[in-house]
């Protein structure tokens, strides 16, 4: 069995570096929901392109903390309106490969 993975990898790796195959793999393809919270410093809409060459738009927010540092997570669609600038939120999302799917949000002020 293993013998034969071998030509397979090798295989998926030569067509991978010609851009027109792609290998992946799931560990959760249901994921699991996560939070964050922290002031919002900005927000901004903007555009990824999805693996099938299409634009999804994403709303980039970024999450401040007391010590400093700075989150910020691509939420799927035009969020803007949800996360007010220079407030303290909590925002409930499920993780994804080009955007995240916002689940709730909540004032924490």
């Amino acid at each position: 069995m293993r013998l034969l993975l071998v030509p397979i990898l090798m295989a998926s790796l030569l067509l991978a570096g010609c851009s027109q195959f792609f290998v992946g793999f799931v560990s959760n393809p249901g994921g699991s929901a996560v939070g964050i919270t922290g002031m919002i410093t900005t927000v901004a809409i903007g555009f990824v392109d999805n693996s099938q060459g299409a634009q999804v738009s994403v709303t980039a927010v970024s999450f401040g903390n007391t010590g400093g540092t700075t989150t910020t997570i691509n939420f799927c669609g035009d969020k803007r309106s949800q996360f007010p600038v220079n407030q303290v939120v909590r925002a409930d999302f499920k993780a994804g490969i080009y955007c995240s799917t916002l689940i709730a949000v909540t004032d924490q002020g």
